[in-house]
């Protein structure tokens, strides 16, 4: 019970923001159509300097707003979730929104599976401009993230990340048991988390496009080359040798170290591309594509 006598919010929903204004009602509208009710919905303000705390005052009750200095996305969410009042945390991206069934489909989900420490849903994507990409066909949008499975999913995980933070439900338990959001990582602080759930409990998935994600091409995205050098330090903090075979693992980070490599030839950095190429065949003498690369950068030099 609260000071005030009122019960628990079974979920905590919580929405870190910088300077969205003019999306975030759309996120936190999508909260309130939610077929389940029985929430809260923590807005943590990181810092903003536009006019979100004047339009988010008195926007719903279920709101509780509160504002930091500015200290990055993983920060934010740290900070909403020892405020969380609910059994379970959901976490929701400004510029991301929910499908009206998410809470309601994930809840059951829980119900069904108390060995569940996090339940998450397949995602649909939208552009930065608010654009669908891909059309809507009897209410499910055509294209969808990568789908998953659930149960003990920490080498499906470690292979390939299929999991969106704004389509998260944790246990709060799980939370204070694993940590929260590593706030020394710039990206891939998501992974490692889900990493971390994956090696103490089973996940569930649902592989239903219950969660709407905004993909932004200026972020600094994991899915994308920038991201890879951070992909190769999260792995690295979350190895289990007991679960990921060695083979497995030294061509997984020779992948890695392939994709990191090329994104610095890219950017003109040929010492760096170099060095990441020679650590991808470090793990995997085998690897023609770090081969190939490193005979380029070679050649080139050469023709200077």
């Amino acid at each position: 019970m609260t000071e005030r006598g009122e019960q628990m919010p079974t979920v905590s929903v919580v929405i870190p923001t910088y300077n969205r204004v003019g999306i975030i009602t759309k996120a936190i509208d999508s909260v309130l159509r939610q077929t389940y009710q029985d929430f809260e919905i923590i807005v943590v303000d990181d810092g903003s300097t536009d006019t979100t705390r004047e339009v988010l005052t008195d926007y719903d009750p279920r709101i509780r707003y509160t504002f930091k200095e500015n200290g990055g996305i993983a920060s934010a969410r740290n900070y909403g979730i020892p405020a969380a009042r609910g059994e379970y945390v959901a976490f929701l991206d400004s510029d991301d929104f929910w499908r009206e069934e998410k809470l309601e489909r994930q809840l059951a989900c829980f119900s069904e599976h108390s060995e569940y420490g996090m339940v998450a849903t397949r995602c649909s994507e939208i552009t930065v401009e608010g654009l669908l990409t891909a059309e809507i066909t009897e209410g499910r949008y055509r294209k969808q993230n990568r789908a998953g499975r659930s149960g003990w999913v920490y080498a499906d995980l470690f292979a390939r990340n299929f999991i969106r933070t704004s389509s998260a439900m944790i246990r709060k338990s799980c939370l204070d048991y694993v940590g929260y959001f590593d706030e020394t990582l710039p990206v891939c602080e998501e992974v490692d988390l889900w990493l971390r759930i994956a090696r103490h409990c089973p996940i569930g998935f649902i592989n239903e496009t219950l969660t709407v994600y905004t993909d932004n091409p200026e972020g600094v995205s994991t899915d994308r080359f920038p991201g890879r050098e951070i992909w190769i330090r999260v792995l690295q903090k979350n190895y289990d040798p007991a679960r990921i075979p060695e083979k497995v693992y030294r061509k997984r980070m020779s992948r890695l170290y392939d994709h990191a490599g090329i994104y610095r030839q890219r950017r003109g950095e040929q010492t760096k591309a170099k060095e990441h190429f020679q650590n991808a065949l470090k793990f995997n003498r085998a690897n023609f594509v770090a081969w190939y690369h490193i005979a380029s950068l070679q050649m080139q030099q050469w023709l200077r």
